[in-house]
């Protein structure tokens, strides 16, 4: 789906985030709602701690997105196969409208990969439909099958299970620099995941899986976007990177700081917060023109085409290419924010959207 023949270096890469600006899934949530009892708010769970060790603890070692290390031990205490994965996630995978038309056109024009956070299974099935090759695909490995866990290590596990479902939604406060800064009840359960991930399944089967996965998210991203960077011999102006969740903001300020294009769609307030640029859309055509301003012109080009871009009317229906807000963080970063916000909510749904 290239451009760039044998040994013609170019100039320019687009880079895109899978869930979000091409799927409308959130897969390892969905997963989690198939195969675990109350699995999606198990996950929810799940996230919210990953926010805090991400975002706030800055655990070390932690990227955000390792929700998808945090997982697999309850997958693997409910009897879930690689088998089972693979058939849900083919069956399943939800495009965003007119994002496999997009996907083909950047790819005509320029070297172009995804870098995912979701599950290797995910993206098979992604490039399956659309035809892309799994080759430019960089995306987190799993493999259950391997494991060997003993069925009282199962049991334990289920039980583990039902005592994070007790507990609330860990609620983050926009300044909170440590666990001090939550509420009591939120502390403690913070304080008592931290006991079941760090200590108790510590020299268990579960403690060597929540290692082992490696998941492409946050800095593991950044890195694999400069591995790319570095394979096709690119100058960091010439990467245009489009995400929209907290595991995009690493490489979208990195892209950013090299004088790239960064931009957010329908991005929460993390990807909003590290972007220059930001489309709010319910189609990905407009990742399409934004590609081929790139192309055209670099990160010139696309902020020519950001300011001429054609305003939605108040009240308008958002449909076709003046239905995107598209803008420039900066410069109205709250307008840019609500649209975000409300275009993820018609997209991807309101579960997902309230994950982040």
């Amino acid at each position: 789906m290239s451009a760039w023949g044998p040994g013609r270096a170019p100039r320019r890469v687009y880079v895109t985030d899978c869930e979000g600006p091409l799927t409308r899934n959130d897969n390892a949530q969905e997963i989690a709602a198939r195969f675990l009892p109350d699995g999606a708010e198990l996950f929810a769970r799940l996230s919210k701690y990953d926010d805090f060790l991400a975002d706030v603890a800055r655990k070390p070692g932690y990227n955000a997105g390792d929700t998808l290390r945090l997982l697999p031990p309850f997958l693997k205490a409910f009897e879930v196969t690689d088998a089972d994965i693979e058939a849900f996630s083919a069956a399943g995978v939800l495009m965003v409208p007119g994002a496999i038309k997009a996907l083909t056109e950047i790819a005509a024009l320029l070297p172009t990969f995804i870098i995912s956070t979701s599950y290797t299974p995910y993206l098979r099935a992604l490039c399956e439909l659309s035809g892309f090759p799994l080759s430019d695909v960089r995306c987190t490995e799993l493999s259950l099958d391997s494991w060997q866990m003993p069925e009282d290590e199962k049991a334990w596990l289920r039980d583990e299970a039902a005592h994070v479902m007790a507990r609330g939604l860990i609620e983050i406060p926009d300044e909170a620099g440590s666990a001090d800064d939550l509420s009591p009840a939120d502390a403690v359960t913070v304080a008592q995941l931290d006991d079941l991930f760090w200590a108790q399944m510590d020299g268990r089967v579960s403690g060597a899986l929540v290692a082992a996965v490696r998941p492409v998210g946050g800095g593991r991203k950044l890195a694999a976007l400069e591995e790319i960077v570095a394979a096709k011999g690119v100058e960091g102006a010439g990467v245009m990177y489009v995400g929209d969740s907290i595991t995009d903001a690493p490489p979208l300020g990195a892209v950013r700081a090299w004088g790239g294009v960064s931009l957010s769609f329908n991005g929460n307030g993390y990807a909003l917060a590290a972007a220059e640029f930001a489309a709010a859309s319910p189609d990905a055509g407009v990742a399409a023109e934004l590609a081929k301003a790139f192309a055209g012109g670099g990160r010139d080009g696309v902020k020519a085409a950001v300011r001429a871009w054609p305003r939605p009317n108040k009240g308008e229906t958002p449909t076709g290419r003046a239905g995107a807000r598209v803008g420039l963080v900066a410069e109205e970063p709250d307008a840019l924010a609500e649209a975000s916000a409300a275009a993820r909510r018609s997209v991807r749904g309101e579960r997902i959207a309230r994950l982040g």
